[in-house]
Formats: C-alpha cells, sequence, structure tokens
C-alpha cells in the first residue's frame, strides 16, 4: 500500500514513517519543513535502507488534486498543522487558517481525486478542562484554545465528508508525545519544542537556561501538574493499526491515545536528573490560566477496537528522550 503523510518530516511524523516503511509501506511524505527539517528522514532512510518520496509544500497553496492524482495514494495520514495551544490564544487566525482551512483543502482534493482513507491527527485538546478522569471518548468535547477548537471542527468535517462522499477516516487524540526512538536517531527537533520533557532536558545540557516550573500548589500528589505521557513511538504504531481497521470498517473512527498513567511535573524533573546525572535549576512561577491539574486517558477504545496498547512507560520515554537530546545537542 501507498500511504501520503502530510507533516511528515515531523516529530511524530517522522517516527510513522519509520514504522510504516518497516511495515512495508510505500511512503510519500508531503511537508513545508517550517516547522522541521530533513534531518529525521534522511536517518529514517538510512535505518530502514527504503526510499522515501518527498514533495516539499503547503497545503494552503500546492495543488493538491493534481498532486494526489499523480502519487495514488491508497490512504492518507494527515500531520500538517500547528500545535501550540497558547500561541493559538494570541493568534487564532494562524490556527483556523492553517490548521482548519489546510485540513479542508486536503479532504475536498482526496474527494476530487477519489482517495477514500485518512488518519488525522487529533488531540486530547478537544477536551479542554475535563470534568471526569480519565478521560473515554465518551466525554463530551469543550475545548478552550483556538487550536483544541481546530482539532475538533477538523473531526466535525471528517464526520460529515464520510456521510456526503464515503471518505472513512480515524482521528487519533494524542495526549502528551514524548520521548524519541530507541536508536536515538530519530527525535524531537530542538527547533519546533515547546514541550515540557524537551525543556527540561535542554537546560540539563546547558543549551537554554531559565526553566520555568508553572505552579506546584495544584491539587496532586506533589502540588505540580500530572498529565499522561506516551511515548511517540507508541503513537507511531497507532497510526498502523488505524490504517488496518480502515480496511475492514468504513466510518468516522476516533480513539484517546494515552497510558492511563498521570506523572507529575516535579516526577518528570526528578526522573530526567536520573538519566542525565544533572541537576536541573529552575523556578517556580504562577500557573497558566486554565491549566487544570490531572489530564489523562482512558485509552480502552484504542485497546479493544485497535488492539493498540503501549509499550513504554514514562522511565523509557525519559530514557530516550535524554539518549536523543544528548546526541542531538552535543
Amino acid at each position: 500500500m501507498k500511504i501520503f503523510v502530510t507533516g511528515g518530516a515531523g516529530y511524530i511524523g517522522s517516527h510513522t514513517v519509520l514504522e510504516l516503511l518497516n511495515a512495508g509501506y510505500e511512503v510519500i511524505v508531503f511537508d513545508s519543513l517550517e516547522k522541521s527539517t530533513l534531518k529525521n528522514l534522511d536517518e529514517v532512510g538510512l535505518m530502514t535502507g527504503k526510499e522515501i518520496t518527498f514533495v516539499k509544500g503547503d497545503l494552503l497553496s500546492y495543488d493538491l488534486v493534481s498532486l494526489l492524482k499523480d502519487q495514488s495514494p491508497d490512504a492518507l495520514i494527515h500531520f500538517a498543522g500547528y500545535k501550540n495551544a497558547g500561541e493559538s490564544v494570541l493568534l487564532p487566525e494562524k490556527y483556523y487558517r492553517n490548521n482548519v482551512l489546510g485540513s479542508f483543502l486536503l479532504l475536498n482534493a482526496m474527494k476530487e481525486s477519489g482517495v477514500k482513507k485518512i488518519v488525522f491527527s487529533s488531540s486530547c485538546s478537544i477536551f479542554g478542562n475535563p470534568e471526569k478522569l480519565p478521560i473515554s471518548e465518551n466525554l463530551f468535547p469543550n475545548p478552550i484554545s483556538p487550536y483544541g477548537k481546530s482539532k475538533l471542527m477538523v473531526e466535525y468535517m471528517l464526520k460529515d465528508y464520510f456521510i456526503a462522499y464515503g471518505i472513512s477516516s480515524v482521528a487519533l487524540r494524542y495526549f502528551n508525545a514524548a520521548g524519541a526512538h530507541e536508536s536515538a536517531k530519530i527525535g524531537e527537533e530542538v527547533k519546533s519544542t515547546g514541550n515540557i520533557i524537551p525543556l527540561i532536558m535542554e537546560n540539563l545540557l546547558e543549551r537554554r537556561t531559565g526553566f520555568t516550573l508553572f505552579g506546584d500548589k495544584f491539587n496532586t500528589k506533589d502540588g505540580t501538574q500530572e498529565r499522561d505521557y506516551v511515548h511517540v513511538s507508541d503513537l507511531a504504531i497507532a497510526h498502523i493499526k488505524a490504517l488496518e481497521k480502515l480496511e475492514d470498517s468504513n466510518g468516522f473512527h476516533f480513539y484517546n491515545l494515552g497510558t492511563e498513567v498521570p506523572v507529575s511535573n516535579k516526577k518528570l524533573i526528578e526522573l530526567s536528573e536520573e538519566a542525565s546525572g544533572k541537576k536541573l535549576i529552575y523556578t517556580v512561577s504562577e500557573p497558566r490560566a486554565g491549566d487544570p491539574d490531572f489530564v489523562y486517558a482512558d485509552p480502552k477504545k484504542a485497546n479493544i477496537e485497535l488492539g493498540w496498547t503501549p509499550k513504554y512507560g514514562i522511565e523509557e520515554i525519559i530514557k530516550t528522550a535524554w539518549n536523543w537530546h544528548s546526541r542531538a545537542l552535543s
């Protein structure tokens, strides 16, 4: 099968491309390289010994219909999009234009070119501040940021495009993607980082100074926020499981991808210090507006319907992240 991957040069995208190639899929990557580089894809090519067709372009300006007709993929995986929730509050136009309009143009190109299957990179941010934990698919979405709203809008489009045009889809709602490939050859590029684990690693490596812990008086065991971290390689496998789901099940499907194990920010720091043998210097500030105490997934639906179960725990996530960042930044 031939899979067309938008945003395939990015963090989760490149790990998924690796797993696709290892599973025998043919891959075409479409990426603007605005938030990524070709470094990870080059490494993936060396690791697999397989060719990756690469097309540089932007969803908002490329002739997607001609491209899809020319490449004739069997299915799409759609990663391309902006993902900083805080930035989206300040720049909502940027997020609605890129994430929503870009996806709309892609879906229309699929309709015009006859491609009928897509796996979409969604987010747990569609739930906002959850009223019930763990977060299952039964919880009503209530996003609080334009980023989260943009992801939910695309999910609505996917449902409607199946009803009207027969385009089947799977929306994978990630919780906190983290870690790096066990080889330490691919990981999260520094230029696009904004997540807590890469920021901890950069500070431990003295590539950045001034790490801030946002709040230490939450209603948690150690006073810091607790989140559900899922290894990027586990997420990559979930995309292959989603493609398999679309082979024998039409419709619009959606799954929460997490571990159901919340980990506190202080625990992340402790584990990172153990992995690195270094001490993190940080300051504590007031919590950011809208940050909930706990966020973690109920992944049972994905376990049952996709046959997906995370392989890695938080210790492996931190270890692989440290190995990647210390290699990449040294």
